[in-house]
């Protein structure tokens, strides 16, 4: 297999492993917290993760050719649940991009219109870090709020992501 093929499935397997990963610390997370302004983020743990799965909803269907979706409102999401059930929707049709993504369709381009109709373009190998790297970023913006609360953090660094290969990083 193509070793960049096979460094982006992994960055994408890890994005929906750490993005859960997060979702899942939530459940003992009052709901009064879940809306606490943060002062970090999109001022609160809610916004953070609403404007992620925005974010991902987009580069996903821009991956795919397609029309991004309007982002959602944050309020659509009254808690833990309503948000998790929404990221298992991107989870499961990003799982299916990241098997059936080829080698020939990384070495091509991805392509979008900003909002203000300026036509813009990356290889795909780095469109793909940027979704997987502002993924990241805005996990950590959540994961700190958490720990401002007290809450206990959630371990998601990329070392720690369990990978059915061995021989892959962070692997003993």
């Amino acid at each position: 297999m193509n070793q960049t093929l096979r460094i982006v499935q992994d960055l994408l397997a890890y994005t929906i492993w750490a993005d859960r990963t997060v979702l899942d610390s939530l459940r003992v997370v009052s709901a009064e917290d879940l809306i606490r302004a943060t002062g970090t983020g999109y001022g609160s743990i809610r916004g953070t993760l609403v404007h992620l799965l925005a974010n991902e909803q987009t580069w996903l269907a821009r991956f795919l050719g397609a029309e991004p979706p309007p982002a959602p409102e944050e309020t659509a999401f009254p808690d833990r649940l309503s948000l998790a059930l929404s990221f298992e929707e991107v989870w499961s049709q990003l799982g299916f991009f990241l098997a059936s993504l080829s080698a020939e369709q990384l070495a091509g381009e991805v392509f979008w219109m900003e909002p203000d109709g300026k036509a813009r373009r990356l290889p795909c190998p780095k469109a793909i870090c940027h979704f997987v790297t502002l993924a990241a970023f805005h996990r950590g913006q959540a994961v700190a709020s958490l720990y401002q609360m007290g809450y206990r953090v959630p371990e998601t660094d990329y070392l720690q992501f369990p990978r059915e290969d061995s021989s892959a990083p962070g692997q003993t």
